[in-house]
């Protein structure tokens, strides 16, 4: 009698296990790629000294200048870099631009090594104001407790905000200027630094860049 009802179980667990796949919808796969979490390393990073990063492969990132300090520096004559091989530590010094008598020592976004510098961007520093990752990185580096970095940064609707206070404040800072510091749309104006005064320059520069 026990096997008879140990067989009915059986066939019972079965029965409803076949229900249940007929009952169960596919999910297009299109649509199983779409539900899938984002990576934490996609995107692009910005560290408040105005410098960011993209995430290239599990350790190697690309770094750059962000379009703020594209703006308000204006054209570049010539970069500072690193020579590959050296380190870089996330705060301290990475690169400097420079145009005429006026240089911006830029802060490191993440620590590592320097594999290799954007050869393409020495010989033409008309690329810096390419908005293409791909064109105006200026280091990759290898990074170490990648992860960990990224957490220091600004990503998202974080940096988003980050970046509206941050006209905000430039527009206080420059407030007494003959020209506008925005353009229509709320973005810094992309030629701004060509024409500010050296004591404009030196406001901006000690109030984003220390």
């Amino acid at each position: 009698m026990s096997v008879i009802i140990g067989l009915l179980f059986v066939a019972m667990v079965i029965g409803i296990s076949l229900w249940r796949q007929r009952k169960a919808v596919p999910v297009p796969e299109e649509e199983a790629l779409k539900a899938k979490p984002v990576p934490f390393w996609k995107g692009i990073f910005v560290h408040p000294g105005h410098a960011w990063v993209e995430v290239l492969e599990p350790n190697l990132v690309a770094v750059g200048t962000d379009e703020f300090t594209k703006s308000v520096f204006g054209s570049v004559e010539r970069f500072r870099l690193p020579e590959p091989g050296n380190t870089i530590q996330q705060g301290g010094k990475a690169w400097s631009l420079k145009r005429g008598k006026r240089e911006l020592v830029q802060t490191a976004p993440i620590s590592g090594r320097v594999v290799e510098v954007n050869k393409d961007l020495l010989d033409n520093p008309r690329l810096f104001v390419e908005r293409d990752t791909k064109k105006n990185w200026i280091l990759k580096v290898e990074s170490i407790g990648l992860k960990r970095q990224l957490q220091n940064l600004l990503q998202g609707n974080i940096l988003a905000r980050w970046n509206q206070a941050v006209k905000e404040q430039l527009v206080t800072v420059l407030g007494l200027a003959g020209f506008p510091v925005l353009q229509d749309g709320g973005e810094v104006a992309p030629d701004l630094g060509e024409k500010l005064t050296d004591s404009q320059w030196e406001k901006v520069k000690k109030e984003f860049f220390s």
